[in-house]
């Protein structure tokens, strides 16, 4: 417990978080109720503050760089445009930045992947509006977006795509998690022309990186989006594709061609600049973000311990094999080798099923 005001001593920083925001916010700290919020795949912690019949949520995020634009900089400060342009986004009511305490609206409990999954038939009328929201943010995203808002760099590039995306997937999941001896120089040359093929070097729309069905809520009949401190310049085809791919929800392929024809005519409807040639590198951008995916579950789920990863590895598996020998069928031969060993040998592809 904390002190006297009975507020769960696991965790001083919401204890402080608490105590300055209800001498600020008026309330008092010694009759909140706090709850613990099961987190995803990040290091911060949520809390769900209850208090005389309303609620709102916690978070302690501590800071991890010393000098510049640290992720707490750019959660906060997206948040804000986000909001100022329309963009649903959880409402911060107080926040310590510099120590990463904020308190801010609740948007509930129901991802969008248990919505759909609860309510199947409803799936394409959902995507839609959720389709709606991801063109908002790609029409109006620039308007007053700022490259120091980003702390992890603000760029989709070649270079960001080769060293975070597909050097990640290799040594994640190729390397830790499957237990192949798969050094840089074996994929160089394909994931070269990969990086190259879905990285941009102009600074045209902005995307969120990560945009798919678990940071995404439903909320009194309305979205909320989430974790958008990631967000940067780059193609808006792979907004699309982290929301189609997601092996969360596993739309069926029918629907997937279903709502990327949706967003074709949303694109060209609204003549948003650059999404209306998103087919350009939308094979690249889809395939980059199948093997982030890979990546990301294995370090999560092998070499973290958050084993609830790995169940979602054999959708992510196979969305990866049918797209290259779909989609990229002989664009990667390299990387389609080593897919192949995986699948083939009876021991390596246990991991994979």
């Amino acid at each position: 417990m904390c002190g006297e005001d009975g507020l769960p001593a696991a965790d001083p920083g919401l204890c402080e978080l608490v105590k300055d925001a209800g001498r600020e916010l008026g309330f008092a700290p010694e009759e909140a109720r706090i709850v613990p919020l099961v987190g995803d795949g990040s290091d911060r912690r949520f809390y769900r503050v209850f208090y005389r019949g309303f609620h709102l949520v916690a978070l302690v995020s501590p800071r991890r760089k010393a000098e510049g634009t640290d992720e707490n900089d750019s959660y906060f400060t997206i948040g804000r445009h986000l909001e100022s342009i329309g963009i649903p986004v959880p409402k911060v009511l107080w926040a310590d930045v510099e120590r990463g305490r904020f308190l801010m609206e609740d948007a509930g409990d129901r991802h969008l992947q248990e919505h759909v999954l609860r309510r199947p038939r409803g799936v394409m009328r959902t995507y839609e509006r959720v389709l709606l929201l991801m063109g908002r943010l790609h029409r109006y995203g620039m308007e007053g977006f700022d490259p120091g808002f980003c702390f992890d760099g603000d760029l989709y590039s070649p270079r960001f795509v080769y060293e975070r995306e597909l050097e990640y997937f290799r040594e994640f999941f190729l390397e830790f998690y499957i237990g192949l001896d798969a050094g840089p120089e074996d994929l160089r040359q394909d994931f070269e022309q990969l990086a190259e093929a879905a990285g941009v070097t102009e600074r045209r729309t902005v995307i969120h990186r990560d945009f798919q069905s678990r940071n995404i809520m439903v909320c009194g009949g309305g979205l909320r989006l989430l974790d958008f401190q990631g967000m940067r310049y780059g193609p808006p085809a792979y907004d699309l594709a982290s929301l189609l791919v997601d092996p969360y929800t596993a739309l069926p392929e029918a629907v997937q061609e279903r709502l990327a024809g949706f967003y074709r005519m949303l694109a060209a409807r609204c003549s948003m600049d650059g999404l209306a040639r998103f087919r350009e590198n939308y094979a690249a951008v889809r395939l980059c973000r199948n093997l982030q995916i890979l990546g990301a579950y294995a370090n999560l789920g092998a070499r973290k311990g958050k084993r609830q990863f790995l169940r979602f590895v054999p959708r992510a598996w196979m969305e990866l094999r049918h797209w290259l020998a779909g989609p990229c069928r002989g664009r990667y031969p390299r990387l389609s080798r080593w897919v192949q060993w995986v699948q083939r040998d009876a021991q390596l592809s246990r991991k994979v099923r």
